[in-house]
């Protein structure tokens, strides 16, 4: 996994932060319809805490195997929210969707292949902690 590309590409994304995520939300609910009852109607908080959260992870990327305590505890949470994970092919696609409008030309096959690796481990890390939990 290319650390220093994921790392940039999100800095990229982040520059457009709330629209970006907007496009995610945007993309989410149009591709899989079914997910929207999960969300509140006003999607402002949750919003900023998608993008701050995000964020962490990106930043923190290196030393997630070292203290995945926050991917582990934000998996949790999700559980608790209903998330299954079925759900997370569809979040995983549309953050790729999102990453791929906002960088453009950018958005390279070895880009896409990097944020897949990335997004597997994070979600690998966030089912761990649901089924610990369970």
């Amino acid at each position: 996994m290319n650390i220093e590309a994921l790392q940039s590409s999100w800095s990229q994304v982040g520059e457009v932060g709330p629209e970006a995520v907007a496009y995610f939300y945007a993309h989410l609910f149009e591709s899989h319809p079914e997910v929207r009852g999960m969300f509140a109607e006003d999607l402002g908080e949750q919003r900023d805490r998608f993008l701050a959260g995000l964020g962490r992870i990106v930043t923190n990327v290196e030393t997630l195997s070292a203290d995945p305590s926050f991917v582990q505890q934000l998996g949790q949470r999700h559980a608790r929210l209903g998330v299954v994970a079925d759900h997370y092919p569809a979040a995983g696609a549309s953050l790729l969707a999102t990453l791929e409008h906002f960088l453009g030309e950018q958005w390279t096959p070895e880009l896409a292949q990097t944020w897949t690796t990335a997004y597997g481990v994070v979600v690998e890390l966030m089912l761990s902690a649901e089924e610990a939990a369970a």
